[in-house]
């Protein structure tokens, strides 16, 4: 019944306003791993699309969060880590998804992800290329999050190997974007940005 509520909804409005809900990891995970939050933001995205040969206008609410985490390399000097989670709010109208996230391709999402990231890190992350996939606890539900080695290029233009966590999940209403990147060979990082992914929050 929910559904059909929506559809009509939908089907008499001119314009669809939907705020998605925050989702950011506990703040005691955040302290005891060592990342700052660097972004607290509401960014408004307004979008077209078609329903029954009529034009309609879809403003998104989406809620993004950033977390930061200075490190000390001996090999390259100042390195960095960051998490991110972005949340988009879901709305099906005309048998389709709005929300931007839920339309990407694999090859869209990592761009995401990068931009999302590349907003608050120092460095440029390239060619990030697919090498493993695993399974987390995310929201309370096991969830596939993929893992892409990449090459990170530090202001200075030294090389080295990082890498990138991400994932599309379903939190309520919303479609949620979570994704991580850190330093190849700084030891017990992987392990700090598999526990921001474990201990997300957020309302249903």
């Amino acid at each position: 019944m929910s559904g059909c509520t929506d559809a009509v909804e939908i089907a008499t409005q001119e314009e669809i306003e939907r705020s998605a809900e925050p989702a950011e990891p506990a703040e005691s995970s955040v302290e005891e791993t060592g990342f700052e939050q660097v972004r607290n933001e509401t960014v408004v995205v307004e979008e077209e699309f078609e329903e029954f040969g009529q034009r309609r206008e879809f403003t998104a609410r989406t809620e993004v969060r950033a977390y930061l985490r200075e490190i000390e390399s001996e090999l390259t000097g100042q390195e960095q880590s960051v998490f991110a989670v972005v949340s988009t709010p879901g709305v099906s109208a005309a048998g389709q998804q709005l929300s931007p996230l839920a339309n990407m391709d694999e090859d869209e999402l990592i761009d995401e992800a990068r931009g999302e990231i590349s907003a608050e890190y120092a460095g440029e992350i390239r060619d990030p290329e697919l090498d493993e996939t695993i399974e987390q606890e995310v929201f309370g539900e096991t969830t596939e999050v993929s893992v892409y080695e990449a090459t990170v290029v530090l202001p200075d233009g030294t090389e080295e190997r990082g890498y990138i966590h991400l994932t599309i999940v379903e939190r309520g209403e919303d479609v949620v974007l979570v994704a991580g990147a850190y330093p190849a060979g700084v030891e017990g990082e992987r392990e700090r940005i598999e526990r921001l992914f474990e201990s997300l929050e957020g309302n249903e």
